[in-house]
């Protein structure tokens, strides 16, 4: 293996801190596990509790602790951590009074104090504290924030823009310093510098879905009606729980009925102006395995274009029909089958005679198919609606709730289209490369996994994320075609090669996301991670790590955005109560706290205990980060923000990583390939054991 070159460490600003590097007192309290020092023992054994998730003995352990060790700020700073993720914000907020009346000139300890003091609901004592610390970014952040919370008059609001601003111009990258100032200039009437704000919050941390509906309000204000529309679907797709947006948008049509006429007049623009391009077929593709694709369920109609002279033919008989290139076809479902007529009239083009599937083939391998008005990524921040077009063949199946769109072809045309949309084709050949293989692999081991529903995968990123022919590239089908067939195998079978966005700079093992053990799936530091980064880290070192951005592969600015690498979601509990409401958990009352109840070494939580005034609920696994407000990982720390009513108005969610973090690290891959690594090295140290084999 050649030898990287260390990099430094480079501490960015991160505008919601728990605690800072540079401060002497905490350097000199830190307790590193060292032989010499007499708590070590002890403190292993608290931070042990709090990853086998036993809140509360890591909380009795560590206050025994700190009753034995009085004067250790790294003790009680790790208690404090762990009360304020159980919402215990008072004895927290003591905790660092009695800091502050110890080291009085140590700013670190007077922000933490700021922060929590305004997180427990006591602006008063925030704003107090905040006029004694340096004019900083930070400072200004949180003072901005402290006089919204004061009151709702214009002199306030006008008092906290103009700490902000202050602080956005020290500090320009802060998503949700700009979203609290949109929502700050909307409530003065400003609506363009609302409107400003909001995108700016957007452009920095996409994922921030909690903007997109004021932000077509903000529209609205400024008469972009279009803009609104827009904004208003984009947010019902990303948020399809909201009743109140949903109703927002019905509102809207029914009094912009101009604005729904022309999209309607554009939707049937677009029937008869998609071109479909003829695409070129993989070499030999007659001995490459098939894969079928779902690409939507629950469908009564669907509109379809052809590219080419086509047959549809229904299963299991002799019965076909065939028509002309660019004909457009509707499909409906009916009560004993599928009928399929022609959009240009409206005549009868096919019916099936039972409740048997219809298949759309061509005898031209490189014609393609369109699919109008598809749905994707729903509750997810890029959810939306668009048109795609497809290699192979589309079988429709009648379900009982509609119909089942399925589009068969081989594996390696299937990943022309897949690589390019997991990975963007302009990477380093060597990460294409790794990403072409870990994507066979996974697609030949789960073959069949979606049977019972008349498939193999999804199209979606919970299998991986397959858009049609739009997203092929020359890059990426150059590095499906150097490694064709290859597939990564452990005791001779296919593994299961998962891989996600970006690792945060440490892997997590399978066992602990989805108790399954592999011996490949393993939590593995990325190769640049800087030795003193360990497994199984104390509170304030996992929180004081998620805050930081250290050059690792995975955070290589050229592959990873700063909100992929470490982020901070600000999620409403309103929003989460309507998440658990949706996904069917039992009725727990309104949420009073949010806690971790175990994490793997890497730090990534594996459960989730939500507690409410009428019960509580438990999360578990990989689905964590979808129930809890769409976060990009489970790698997180959280800390709720209380409201005037002693409720959380806020669970404050600070993370790193995009994805589950199990297998490769795509960005991290892309980091390696750029420091010279080659794809046998890089699926080497994602896949360790894995062996690279030829399938086909």
């Amino acid at each position: 293996m050649r030898p990287v070159k260390k990099k430094p460490l480079f501490f960015g600003f991160f505008f919601f801190s728990l605690l800072l590097l540079f401060l002497p007192g905490i350097r000199e309290a830190r307790l590193s596990g060292e032989a010499k020092d007499p708590a070590a023992d002890e403190v292993a054994a608290a931070v042990a509790l709090y990853y086998q998730g036993e809140l509360d003995a890591a909380i009795t352990g560590y206050s025994r602790l700190l009753d034995r060790y009085p004067s250790s700020a790294a003790i009680r700073l790790d208690l404090i951590r762990l009360l304020k993720e159980k919402g215990e914000m008072s004895e927290a907020l003591q905790h660092l009074v009695t800091l502050v009346e110890a080291y009085p000139e140590e700013t670190g300890y007077r922000l933490e104090l700021v922060i929590t003091a305004y997180l427990a609901g006591e602006p008063c004592l925030a704003l107090k504290h905040a006029g004694l610390l340096p004019e900083t970014a930070e400072t200004y952040y949180w003072q901005g924030l402290i006089l919204k919370d004061l009151g709702q008059a214009k002199a306030a609001a006008k008092a906290a823009i103009e700490s902000l601003e202050k602080s956005l111009a020290l500090q320009s990258y802060q998503p949700t310093a700009h979203y609290f100032l949109g929502e700050l200039y909307f409530s003065c009437g400003d609506y363009e510098k609302a409107r400003d704000h909001f995108l700016q919050a957007l452009k920095q941390e996409p994922n921030m879905t909690a903007a997109f509906y004021p932000l077509a309000a903000t529209y609205s204000g400024l008469a972009e009606y279009e803009s609104a529309y827009n904004m208003l679907r984009r947010a019902e797709t990303s948020l399809p729980w909201n009743q109140e947006i949903k109703k927002a948008r019905e509102d809207f049509e029914a009094t912009h009925p101009l604005l729904v006429a022309k999209d309607c007049r554009e939707e049937q623009q677009r029937l008869e102006t998609t071109v479909l391009p003829e695409v070129q077929p993989a070499a030999g593709r007659e001995k490459i395995p098939e894969v079928r694709i779902g690409l939507a369920e629950k469908i009564q109609e669907i509109y379809v274009k052809t590219g080419a002279h086509f047959s549809l033919t229904e299963s299991g008989t002799r019965s076909k029909a065939s028509g002309p290139p660019h004909t457009v076809l509707i499909f409906h479902r009916v009560d004993n089958g599928i009928e399929v007529r022609k959009a240009a009239d409206g005549s009868l083009f096919y019916k099936s005679k039972a409740n048997r599937p219809l298949v759309l083939s061509y005898e031209n391998p490189g014609a393609t198919t369109a699919i109008f008005n598809l749905n994707f990524g729903e509750g997810y921040y890029w959810a939306g609606r668009e048109d795609r077009i497809y290699r192979g063949q589309m079988e429709f199946l009648p379900r009982p709730d509609g119909l089942t769109v399925v589009n068969r072809l081989n594996i390696e045309e299937y990943l022309y289209s897949v690589v390019p949309a997991e990975m963007p084709c302009t990477w380093p050949p060597a990460a294409l490369e790794a990403q072409a293989v870990a994507a066979r692999t996974y697609t030949i081991t789960n073959l069949g996994r979606y049977e019972n529903r008349g498939f193999d995968l999804l199209s979606s990123v919970l299998s991986a994320y397959y858009p049609g022919v739009k997203s092929e590239d020359p890059a990426t089908r150059t590095a499906v075609d150097a490694t064709r067939g290859q597939i990564l195998t452990f005791n001779g079978k296919p593994i299961t090669a998962v891989y996600s966005a970006n690792s945060a700079g440490f892997t997590e093992s399978s066992r602990e996301i989805w108790n399954f053990d592999h011996s490949y799936l393993q939590a593995i530091p990325d190769k640049e991670l800087p030795p003193e980064i360990t497994a199984y880290m104390t509170p304030v070192a996992l929180a004081r790590w998620l805050k930081e951005r250290p050059l690792t592969h995975s955070s290589n600015p050229a592959y990873s955005s700063r909100a992929a690498y470490r982020w901070q979601l600000w999620v409403p509990r309103r929003e989460l109560e309507e998440r658990l409401a949706r996904a069917g958990t039992k009725e727990i009352g309104e949420i009073l706290s949010v806690t971790t109840t175990g994490r793997g070494p890497s730090g990534r939580v594996k459960e989730v205990r939500i507690q409410g005034t009428k019960g509580e609920h438990r999360i578990i696994g990989d689905v964590i980060r979808s129930r809890l407000g769409g976060l990009r990982s489970n790698l997180f720390v959280v800390e709720p923000k209380l409201g005037p009513d002693g409720l959380p108005e806020y669970f404050i969610f600070t993370g790193g990583g995009w994805g589950h973090g199990v297998g490769m690290c795509q960005s991290g891959a892309a980091g390696m390939a750029a420091a010279g690594y080659s794809c046998g090295e890089i699926l080497d140290h994602y896949y360790p054991g894995a062996v690279l084999t030829k399938r086909y």
